[in-house]
């Protein structure tokens, strides 16, 4: 009799997130949790694996994970009220607040902020995204941790001086820092009970995808 092999178990990305607010050297917030990996995210991944041509060698992408970026909506967000006035509403439309960490259906974030740049209406200057550290680490096989320190000037700056950030994104290469209403893909999401980013907190976001 020929031996018969079957293979059941599909290949389930799973995402670890700590986001640690210091103020001087010190913890003073954080957030852990189990983040949704998305249906952007798993095409992204199925494409990077592939080639489209061998004469000549060419794959089908070749964008890999280098950005973070925070936003105030969710539906974790604890101060919509905050959230939706001066000068916050500049990251309108306001109100929503509807995006969960449950559906993998989502392709950005549902109110991105700046990490650096001007004020009032999105400029080209700006910076809506911020890039990971490099190398990752490798804390046990099968799996990859990506981290970003955003600095005590970086998202709160006068006239935003206390950020009510409640959801954050992970994504490629291929994300355009400039532009929040297009960054591009986000391979990664999830919500999260309100953090304060002020001009005296440091946030570090640590995001860990297993195989």
């Amino acid at each position: 009799m020929t031996a018969q092999y079957r293979i059941d178990e599909d290949i389930d990305v799973r995402q670890n997130l700590s986001i640690i607010a210091r103020e001087r050297g010190k913890i003073v917030d954080r957030r852990d949790g189990h983040n949704i990996f998305l249906d952007t995210g798993r095409q992204w991944l199925a494409e990077l694996i592939a080639y489209i041509s061998f004469a000549p060698l060419t794959t089908q992408r070749d964008d890999r994970v280098r950005y973070m970026g925070l936003g105030i909506g969710g539906s974790s967000q604890l101060t919509t009220a905050h959230a939706d006035s001066p000068p916050y509403s500049d990251y309108g439309p306001v109100g929503g607040f509807t995006q969960t960490d449950l559906d993998p259906t989502y392709t950005s974030l549902e109110r991105p902020v700046r990490v650096s740049g001007g004020t009032g209406a999105p400029a080209p200057g700006d910076v809506w995204i911020g890039q990971v550290g490099a190398p990752p680490s490798y804390p046990v096989p099968a799996s990859v941790t990506f981290s970003r320190v955003f600095s005590q000037l970086e998202i709160s700056y006068t006239p935003y001086l206390s950020v009510p950030l409640s959801e954050v994104g992970l994504f490629t290469a291929a994300a355009n820092i400039n532009d929040p209403w297009n960054i591009g893909l986000m391979v990664a999401y999830d919500t999260f009970d309100t953090i304060s980013k002020t001009t005296s907190v440091e946030l570090e976001v640590l995001w860990t995808l297993k195989f």
